[in-house]
């Protein structure tokens, strides 16, 4: 994008710029609006050779900075700043589009020339030597700041700051920063823009450091950015624990949590850099720092490798190119040994993070090994550093692991509660016993006791109210004793790993067992809740306790709350990082096994399922089953039971039970009335004609008979009788009323 298309968006960029050193906006501006106004405010910078490039940069550098001093925030200041940048090859420095990658390189570059000798103009090659010797490139003496030609793209033929230079210009300003400011320099730019903290670009900056990774393109990006994000850390915790420290303080306890948070996302910066695949999901975040700082803690007794012979991307393609020529270790990823370490930087091949350069698994697992070989050694010189400053990268950060273990809260223990306890406590508190000291030990058991007392509390509580509580809401109260025991664990894992500050295998050991004992609970309170519902939907008058409906609404909450609390403790086995493959597999043998060995048990549930379905007697019915006859009394899951005439409960499985041909004379609509009248052979026609009219009128006249199909005929004649016929549905189901009407 050239400077005039992206001149409109520069005003409240260069505003922004202007806050970060602490500069009041320009008042100046307002009054004379024709101040030394650039004629060519459209022009680009002259980047034909060295000489201009160079001259380019530090003349519109200092006219933009020179503005900044003078609270000047104006079009030409703006244009300048633009001008500036575009002599930078920014290609390869990651996150190049950003406004805050290309200030900060920016105010880079004008440190290190702030500081560095320049040789005389004449003696930097210009158009002349450019064209007489076809000079590509030129390097500033005694510096690794190289401007070269770009040799293709919309900027082929011009003289930039190369992009190895761009992209490293952090290291080369560590290796000059102790030095003084030549005269004319205008000097605490880049500090000013590292601590300001009250401009919108301050939060940009804070923005882009929570959310921007490191760069893990290549070994080279991912060992630079590690290195940096772990000392920026450092760097911020140590600054905040001397400020609390100090008489009085010079930071309140807020200021020192935002800057522990700052702390805590560079250092979640740098454990982005590792392969974590082995490690358990929920222990991601404990251990992944805990590996960086042991990491760190290695580096920083080691010389530094020269940052030449640390692959990029160009060194990573070139040993592709070379293994397919070569056909050799084709699909094997590309890794990178940290000199004289098994350390090792590897290729992703698969998964999300395919293509990046991450610290091995194998590195992540063994990295306390490592470092508890080393740790007895001491720290390298702060001084090793080449007239390149390639060694100036990362300054050690000395103690960093056993203050990092041995102090309460998170990373500024001065900011915590139990910070204060510290300088109060005897030496014999501070004795560090499997990698934690003896206080914290003796927190931990004291909260360990505390979470035992209020559990045991809670239950007999429970136990109490439950005496004086109907059953459906002895069942909500069952539902409550897990959630509490969960949040219970849950505080006290949370006190053991951020304030007690717990680290190390025995830290693992703790966050695992506690999350366990909430998977557990959680699994419990999910069972406990269908159930409750279930009893809840029960307890309707329109559902009885003992009916098929509540038998088969329980089995359902029963079978339903099992397979989500299943599925809870199978997942949570998975985020601790256990095999559930073995354990599925298991419980599927052992499932086969169980349902051969309860045949007949499933088959009896699955008839109760079949009467549920078919529905063909309920609780309460009389039926006929067999050749037997009784009052269903309950219908289980196993079994029905059943009240005979003689009083007596029968019990009948379910499987046979909804085989048998079921007679529910309970259901009946209407009982037939069919009986035979025999009259004697002396009945006169008369008289058979009027007693049959005389029924037929009974019959159609009663109030509890249908008329149809109501009938009364002389059906047969007999050896000794002449037989009448009765036949009618009578509006009536029980006994004692058909028999009256009978």
């Amino acid at each position: 994008m050239g400077i005039v298309q992206r001149l409109g968006r520069l005003p409240k960029v260069f505003s922004l710029l202007f806050m970060l050193v602490g500069l009041a906006s320009a008042a100046a501006d307002a009054q004379d609006p024709q101040r030394n106004a650039d004629p060519n405010p459209l022009r680009q910078a002259d980047t034909s050779s060295p000489r201009d490039t160079l001259r380019s940069f530090l003349t519109d550098a200092t006219e933009n900075t020179l503005a900044a001093r003078a609270g000047i925030a104006d079009a030409d200041a703006q244009a300048a700043f633009m001008r500036a940048v575009s002599t930078m090859d920014l290609s390869t420095t990651p996150h190049s589009g950003s406004w805050v990658v290309q200030i900060q390189r920016f105010l880079l570059l004008k440190e290190i020339l702030d500081r560095v000798s320049l040789p005389p103009e004449e003696e930097i090659p210009g158009d002349n030597e450019v064209a007489e010797d076809g000079l590509a490139r030129w390097t500033i003496p005694s510096t690794g700041i190289v401007i070269e030609r770009i040799g293709e793209g919309p900027r082929t033929g011009e003289f930039l700051f190369s992009a190895e230079t761009v992209e490293r210009l952090d290291v080369l300003y560590r290796g000059v920063k102790h030095l003084p400011y030549k005269p004319g320099a205008t000097p605490g730019l880049y500090d000013a823009y590292l601590r300001s903290t009250d401009s919108e670009v301050f939060r940009e900056r804070e923005a882009r450091n929570r959310l921007k990774p490191v760069d893990t393109t290549n070994p080279r990006s991912t060992l630079l950015g590690f290195l940096d994000a772990v000392s920026r850390a450092h760097v911020l915790i140590t600054e905040a624990e001397a400020a609390l420290a100090s008489t009085p303080p010079t930071l309140s306890e807020e200021e020192a949590r935002r800057i522990e948070r700052r702390a805590h996302n560079f250092l979640a910066r740098a454990a982005f850099a590792l392969d974590l695949k082995e490690v358990p999901a929920s222990l991601h975040d404990e251990i992944g720092i805990e590996t960086v700082i042991q990491l760190k803690e290695i580096f920083d007794r080691m010389w530094l490798p020269n940052l030449d012979f640390v692959p990029d991307a160009d060194m990573v393609e070139a040993a592709r190119q070379k293994s397919r020529a070569t056909e050799t270790e084709a699909g094997a990823p590309f890794r990178w040994r940290y000199p004289n370490t098994e350390i090792e930087i590897v290729e992703i091949l698969e998964g999300d993070r395919t293509g990046e350069f991450l610290f091995s698994a194998k590195t992540v697992r063994e990295a306390e090994e490592f470092f508890n070989k080393v740790r007895d050694l001491p720290y390298r010189s702060e001084v090793l550093a080449d007239h390149r400053g390639e060694y100036a990268f990362s300054d050690p950060t000395k103690g960093f692991y056993d203050y990092f273990t041995t102090t309460p809260g998170y990373l500024i223990p001065r900011a915590h509660f139990l910070g204060a306890m510290l300088d109060d406590l005897p030496d014999w508190a501070l004795v560090v016993y499997a990698e934690q000291t003896v206080w914290q030990w003796g927190g931990f058991v004291l909260s360990v006791l505390a979470a035992a007392v209020a559990v045991f509390l809670v239950f007999r509580l429970a136990r109490r109210f439950a005496a004086h509580l109907g059953e459906v809401k002895d069942h909500w109260l069952r539902v409550l004793l897990p959630v509490i025991v969960a949040v219970i664990v849950l505080i006290v894992n949370d006190f053991a790993s951020h304030d007690l500050n717990l680290t190390g295998d025995v830290q693992a050991a703790v966050k695992a067992g506690g999350e366990a004992i909430i998977v557990a609970m959680t699994a419990w309170a999910v069972f406990a809740l269908l159930t409750a519902f279930a009893e809840t939907v029960i307890a309707a008058p329109q559902i009885g306790g003992e009916s098929i409906d509540a038998s088969l609404l329980r089995l359902l909450a029963g079978i339903v709350g099992f397979i989500a609390a299943a599925w809870i403790v199978i997942d949570g086995l998975q985020e601790l990082g256990a095999d559930v493959i073995p354990l599925l597999a298991g419980l599927g043998i052992g499932g086969l096994a169980v349902a051969l060995a309860a045949q007949k048990t499933i088959a009896n549930v699955i008839g109760s399922l079949i009467l549920f379905a078919n529905r063909p007697v309920r609780v309460g019915d009389f039926c006929r089953y067999g050749d037997q006859v009784g009052t269903v009394e309950n219908i289980g899951l196993i079994s029905t039971q059943i009240r005979s005439l003689e009083r007596t409960i029968v019990t009948v499985p379910n499987a046979e039970f909804s085989e048998m041909k079921l007679d529910n004379i309970s259901k009946r609509d209407e009982r037939l009335l069919k009986t035979t009248l025999q009259l004697r052979y002396e009945t006169t026609p008369e008289q058979l004609r009027y007693l049959l009219a005389r029924l037929r009128q009974l019959l159609l006249t009663h109030p509890m008979v249908t008329p149809e199909p109501a009938r009364v005929r002389s059906v047969d004649l007999a050896s000794y009788s002449q037989d009448v016929e009765i036949f009618a549905y009578l509006r009536c189901q029980d006994q004692s009323t058909f028999l009256a009407i009978k």
